[in-house]
């Protein structure tokens, strides 16, 4: 049996969201359903309970017409990368061109966006470490979609960002650490703890802007007080 990290369920954060489909009322193909269906049971029973029959079971379908539409468990772990890494990117994307132009604004757009809500950030990362998790314990070479995906995201911060080097980086890794301290249990996560993070990144990627870079440059020059003027002495 399989002992490793990923083999146990993964936390579930009280009164999460809903799926983004039912929020906004687009009906789920049979395929969605079911890899809901598989992510439900990596949530509630582990990695190493994810098997074609028990992800038949929680779908309440028949094996045969899960495997119509997922042939093996690999084809199925795989769709469960790629719908996660496309939500990832659409995610980022929309968090983008909500945050105002400027320096940084692939990162400040992740902060806003990934560290704002306790219950929405929790419910993202518990339904994107399914899919990742599945992919790295049956398969590695599956998790490729999210590497890409991440690829991405890090040319965007790292190059496209007009940052100081390694500032963009650090905004993407303090985001995953938070993630990993969650998922895996390391170091209790809470509102406080995602506000403090946000707003001292926020305020270093402030202090990093052009504006701030060149006032620290070129500090305007002190104006001396005029001295005061001396009364006239009047001669007698």
């Amino acid at each position: 049996m399989d002992t490793g990290p990923f083999s146990g369920p993964l936390p579930v954060a009280a009164g999460a969201a809903s799926d983004a489909r039912a929020a906004t009322g687009m009906p789920a193909s049979r395929e969605d359903l079911l890899l809901d269906a598989a992510e439900a049971v990596i949530v509630r029973d582990g990695i190493a309970s994810l098997t074609l029959d028990a992800v038949a079971a929680q779908a309440r379908v028949s094996k045969g017409g899960l495997l119509h539409h997922f042939p093996n468990k690999d084809r199925l772990v795989e769709a469960l990368v790629v719908r996660t890494a496309a939500a990832m990117h659409e995610h980022y994307e929309q968090a983008y061109h909500d945050t105002p132009a400027g320096p940084g604004r692939m990162a400040r757009a992740l902060l806003e966006a990934n560290l704002r809500d306790m219950n929405e950030w929790c419910e993202s990362c518990r339904r994107g470490s399914a899919a990742a998790f599945a992919a790295l314990a049956h398969n590695p070479s599956l998790i490729e979609p999210m590497r890409a995906a991440y690829a991405e995201l890090y040319r965007r911060v790292a190059e496209d960002d007009g940052l100081p080097p390694g500032l963009g980086d650090a905004v993407v890794a303090a985001v995953d650490g938070l993630w990993l301290y969650w998922v895996l249990g390391l170091v209790p996560v809470d509102q406080n703890m995602i506000v403090r993070v946000r707003n001292a990144l926020q305020n270093i990627l402030a202090l990093s802007s052009p504006a701030s870079r060149t006032a620290k440059r070129n500090p305007k020059p002190s104006r001396k007080a005029p001295a005061p003027k001396r009364a006239a002495v009047r001669r007698k």
